[in-house]
């Protein structure tokens, strides 16, 4: 029977089959894989330390800048223009006593002369009368004759010579009125001023109640600021320090002020309260080194008090939900409130709820719980050491390091 089967068919048939079977023992026992439950790294945060120590309040605030001094030049004597400084139009600088114009002072000059005469003509007149009463007082004494207390006072001509007195004094004070108007004739700075505005040019006609020139003090200019009504009592204080900045002038340069006062007037509607600060010579008429000051100017202002007392500040990035921070501590979150007493530009000083140098996350995330696990930049930054072997041979991997002279040895 074997010897009429064809081989040649039927090995490969055979191979066929037992392959097949193969491949469906293996598909019924091929391996499988579990996937086993895959453990969440803990989130990376950046970390700062709450700082302890004494922090001042400084507020900054807006300011409009005016003159201290700001008045309506005006002459006192009418007449006509006939001299001014045309350098010092709007926007000069002028210092005290420095002429501004001259109104025409030949009419003023004249009444001066006639005063003058007239004051000579009342003075010889009180020479003669004086002469007079010496002579009747003389005649009086050789009579020897007792008379009533008024008559007596007529026979001496004392009436007489009290009104040449009064007429020489009257012509005395024409002779100093004329004097005075001569003198204002000539129109000069009050004090060290800044020209805001001319009205006037040479020929016109001008009177008392004509305003020539407006002028602002340059000595110092106010800035007026508000500030909040709670923080006063750290602000007036007599050690408090002003910073100002003009608009237009770099961010990091200031000039130092002056506190002058607290306004007691509170704004209804924001219920700030009103400061006054100064800056001296804010137009460098002293010291042309300085920035200046533009009158009107919206300046920037900023005023450092009193700390009160020991407290804790904390960076603005390390304020959660505005009164929430997260420390960091055994490797965990722990969600702290605190207490804000006042803010500033990066930092947040606090009145109560730290100790200071707790580790504060400054990393934003979006959702925290407490004792949630994290780890922190200078922990993941921290590279750690390779282990080296018990019998002092370098490890696998280390680069091999030339022994020394005595090591060789």
């Amino acid at each position: 029977m074997f010897n009429k089967l064809n081989w040649n068919i039927v090995v490969p048939v055979v191979f066929i089959v037992l392959a097949v079977a193969a491949s469906s023992w293996l598909l019924r026992e091929k391996p499988t894989m579990g996937r086993g439950e895959r453990a969440t790294p803990p989130v990376l945060v950046e970390v700062e330390a709450a700082e302890f120590g004494r922090f001042p309040l400084t507020v900054k605030a807006l300011g409009k800048v005016t003159a201290r001094e700001l008045v309506d030049l005006q002459p006192q004597v009418d007449g006509r223009v006939e001299w001014l400084d045309y350098d010092l139009s709007v926007g000069a600088t002028v210092e005290k006593g420095q002429p501004l114009l001259r109104i025409e002072q030949e009419p003023y000059q004249l009444a001066l002369q006639t005063a003058r005469s007239t004051l000579a003509e009342r003075r010889a007149e009180l020479q003669q009368e004086q002469g007079q009463r010496q002579v009747a007082k003389e005649e009086f004494a050789l009579l020897g004759s007792t008379l009533p207390e008024a008559d007596r006072a007529l026979v001496l001509r004392e009436p007489q010579l009290a009104a040449a007195r009064a007429r020489a004094d009257s012509a005395e004070a024409q002779v100093n009125l004329a004097q005075r108007d001569l003198r204002l004739t000539k129109l000069s700075a009050p004090f060290n001023a800044l020209i805001v505005e001319r009205a006037v040019d040479i020929g016109d006609r001008v009177a008392p109640g004509t305003s020539l020139y407006t002028l602002a003090g340059a000595d110092r200019f106010q800035v007026e600021v508000e500030v909040p009504a709670g923080q006063l009592s750290l602000l007036d204080s007599p050690g408090a320090e002003v910073r100002i900045r003009g608009s237009q002038w770099p961010h990091n340069q200031y000039r130092s002020g002056r506190f002058v006062r607290v306004i007691p007037v509170l704004e209804e509607q924001g219920r700030l309260a009103r400061v006054l600060v100064e800056l001296d010579d804010p137009l460098g008429m002293t010291n042309t080194a300085q920035p200046k000051l533009l009158l009107n100017d919206l300046a920037r202002v900023e005023i450092t008090g009193r700390a009160d007392g020991q407290q804790v500040r904390i960076p603005m990035t390390a304020l959660q939900d505005g009164d929430v921070v997260w420390i960091v501590k055994d490797g965990r979150i722990h969600i702290q409130p605190v207490k804000i007493a006042h803010l500033t530009d990066v930092h947040a000083v606090l009145a109560s709820g730290l100790q200071g140098g707790e580790s504060l996350i400054v990393t934003r995330l979006t959702s925290v719980t407490e004792g949630m696990p994290v780890r922190t930049t200078a922990d993941a930054g921290a590279k750690p050491k390779r282990p080296r072997p018990e019998n002092g041979q370098p490890a696998r991997g280390d680069k091999d390091v030339p022994k020394t002279q005595g090591e060789r040895g």
